[in-house]
């Protein structure tokens, strides 16, 4: 319970701990028994005055807060959330020392403890530890104190000497023992303390914890003051009327200080390289600046507060920035439910976030690859759907993410037979029939793509089926075609084809095509 630069009323507080453990370490007599109740006394008696000090100070800051929220309202709140801890631990206190209370009840006549009927360790014992280790009571107990510990670590933790004490008083860590190794803190404090120790070392936690509320409180109210009356704790914000411009565009600032304190005028500002005439620009702690848009891409707004404080100039920096995104009269149009993308192709996808520059906008799914800039390639895979998720850094550095986008992933649809770029059901003579070429295609797809057929079959009335390999007729082929007659049928099917320089995708087999001879 030592440790950094601790108040005088803490070293006393600490000290009594001390006291408590030398003295049970001596023969517990009822003198000792005695001297532990005026200890007890004494730290409830110190605890009725802290809690009156802790409301009066937070009173104080509640009113400032109502006069002048602009400077207090922020630390009242954090007062507030100082107390709120305080009095969640303290109730986990008195659970404790309600125990006690309940089985040695205040003596009517003195309105005391029985201090002297109170040398036994066993009511604790029982209620914190059990076996080789705690009850869910002493769980309980070494939680609450860690959890008052930390959050009070994370609203004062810019306070060392508050740091200080909530380490030197309440670090549940194994304590060093002179039987031998390190015991548990809960064991090391209160294992096989009489009674009215216990109650006593539990009225002093309870002490210390009100004394640091207050010091807390009054460090929090102190800091302010400082704050608001000394230029060196200042510091300069740019808030803008939008987050992006067009190039050209109008851009409107508000250059002011964290304080926004007018009591406090700066002898001169520069922002950007320009003076500003603070006569006509300067209210409120604010400074009004405006200034047209450079070009596409983050722009820098740097400068200056200069003050004059005890015969010295005191800079505060200005240091922010704005983006600019290229014109655009193209509206966003999409089509509900034709989300889609095709297996087996390259599907060009474009991602931006309004506001947020291309290079700090990332997306990512299965099968996504960046190309360049706000383009993207998605090659998905197995599945019927794929996600994309996209986060953007916003200039403030604040992470923005989009809600994720679903598409439906088909198969590349079949393809159709085709002669001299016919489809379906066509007429020919069977001479040009059987020197033409079968191809594929896919009419009206959204991607071109160029198919190589690989084999198909011919059937002509009253002959066996060819099979041809390749997109040509071959004599087999030839053959039967010249023994059709005018008004046959002569059906080619069973075509396979392949995407060009896109083998690794299996297409399915490509509709037939109806030949009828003309001749």
């Amino acid at each position: 319970m030592a440790g950094g630069k601790l108040s005088p009323r803490q070293k006393m507080i600490n000290l009594m701990y001390l006291v408590l453990l030398a003295l049970l370490a001596m023969q517990v007599s009822v003198e000792v028994m005695e001297a532990f109740g005026k200890m007890y006394e004494r730290s409830e008696d110190a605890i009725e005055q802290g809690v009156e000090k802790n409301k009066a100070t937070l009173a104080d800051l509640q009113r400032m807060s109502v006069e002048n929220p602009a400077q207090y309202e922020k630390t009242y709140k954090t007062a507030k959330q100082v107390e709120e801890v305080t009095q969640k631990f303290i109730s986990e206190i008195e659970i404790l020392k309600n125990v006690i209370k309940e089985a040695n009840p205040i003596e009517p006549e003195t309105g005391k403890l029985p201090a002297s009927e109170m040398g036994k360790g066993d009511l604790m014992d029982e209620f914190l530890f059990g076996g080789e280790g705690n009850k869910p009571a002493g769980d309980k107990f070494v939680a609450a104190v860690d959890e008052y510990k930390n959050q009070m670590t994370k609203l004062v933790g810019g306070n060392s000497a508050i740091v200080n004490q909530l380490n030197a008083s309440f670090d549940t860590s194994p304590v060093a023992s002179k039987e031998g190794p390190k015991k548990p803190w809960l064991d090391y404090n209160f294992k096989g303390i009489p009674t009215i120790g216990t109650i006593a070392i539990l009225s002093s936690m309870e002490n210390a914890v009100l004394n640091i509320e207050n010091e807390s409180l009054t460090a929090a109210l102190s800091g302010r003051l400082k704050e608001a009356s000394s230029a060196t704790q200042l510091k300069a914000f740019v808030r803008l009327d939008k987050s992006t411009y067009s190039p050209g565009s109008e851009v409107k600032a508000e250059v002011f200080l964290a304080s926004k304190d007018d009591t406090k005028v700066p002898h001169k500002v520069k922002i950007n390289g320009s003076n500003i005439d603070l006569n006509k620009n300067f209210k409120g702690g604010m400074v009004s600046y405006s200034f047209r848009a450079g070009n596409v891409g983050d722009r820098p707004i740097v400068g200056e507060f200069v003050f004059k404080e005890n015969g010295k100039e005191i800079l505060v920096p200005i240091e922010s920035n704005y983006s600019v995104v290229a014109a655009s009269n193209q509206a966003i149009v999409s089509a509900d439910k034709m989300n889609v993308v095709y297996r087996g192709l390259e599907n060009p996808i474009t991602v931006t976030i309004p506001g947020i520059s291309p290079t700090k906008v990332k997306a990512s799914a299965p099968g996504l690859s960046q190309k360049s800039g706000t383009n993207y390639i998605l090659k998905p895979g197995t599945g019927k759907t794929v996600t994309i998720n996209v986060v953007g850094t916003a200039d403030s550095g604040e992470q923005v993410k989009s809600d994720p986008v679903t598409f439906r992933i088909k198969d590349i649809p079949q393809a159709m037979a085709s002669i001299r770029g016919e489809y379906g059901s066509i007429k020919m003579p069977k001479t040009s029939l059987a020197k033409s070429s079968v191809g594929a295609g896919l009419p009206d797809f959204v991607f071109d793509l160029t198919l190589r057929v690989q084999s198909f079959k011919v059937k002509v009335p009253g002959k066996t089926t060819v099979i041809v390999n390749g997109g040509r007729m071959n004599s087999q082929a030839q053959k039967a075609i010249e023994s059709a007659k005018r008004g046959d049928i002569v059906t080619i099917f069973g075509i396979r084809a392949a995407i060009v320089g896109n083998s690794s995708y299996k297409l399915k087999e490509v509709l037939p095509i109806s030949v009828e001879i003309s001749n």
